[in-house]
């Protein structure tokens, strides 16, 4: 199992839920009423890095998932629900790139049926970032919420520039300019634009 394969593992086995024997508070799930903003910005050697997942891991019960913007920003979400519960955290930065070099975000990843770029995805970052389990950093979300930045340390780490896919280029190509339709010469001559009126 690559190591991208094993990261999505963990996180959906958390995101379906844990036995109620680790479960502090209500016996039904986790208490959804106390979430608070968390946001924050990722870089790659001091630069914004688009396309990252954020996975914030709780002791137990969902985690909160954000995925970075053009300028390295994100906004978590605990069960589709915006914010996160207050407590210590776990954190995981991933950046799955494609063959074509395009960024594997949160909808690629949670797809039911895998995209062709999943299929050739690649890890990007260091698994002391990437992996979970590996991971060594750590988030404390306060009762008012955070902002959290983190700047991925990977020297010599050149991120590929994505290029159009085979599929891409012809689904382009087919939603570009039409050719023009030739004209016979029994064909009445096409209506003229920006006409006067004749008196």
């Amino acid at each position: 199992m690559t190591r991208r394969q094993t990261l999505w593992t963990v996180v959906l086995a958390v995101v379906s839920g844990c036995s109620k024997s680790d479960v502090e508070g209500t016996a039904d799930g986790p208490d959804f009423s106390n979430l608070v903003p968390v946001s924050g910005v990722v870089t790659l050697n001091g630069e914004p890095l688009a396309g990252a997942v954020v996975t914030f891991l709780p002791p137990q019960w969902s985690p909160g998932i954000g995925e970075t913007d053009a300028k390295g920003e994100y906004s978590l979400s605990s069960s589709g629900r915006p914010g996160l519960a207050p407590g210590e955290y776990k954190v995981a930065i991933s950046l799955l790139l494609s063959a074509e070099g395009e960024p594997q975000g949160l909808g690629p990843r949670s797809s039911l049926a895998q995209p062709p770029g999943m299929l050739t995805a690649k890890e990007m970052l260091p698994r002391e970032y990437a992996d979970l389990g590996t991971s060594k950093l750590i988030a404390k979300v306060n009762p008012k919420g955070g902002h959290f930045a983190f700047d991925v340390k990977a020297p010599g780490l050149v991120l590929p520039t994505p290029t159009a896919s085979p599929a891409k280029e012809a689904d382009a190509a087919a939603e570009g300019d039409q050719p023009a339709k030739p004209v016979s010469p029994g064909d009445p001559p096409a209506p003229a634009t920006n006409s006067v009126p004749a008196p």
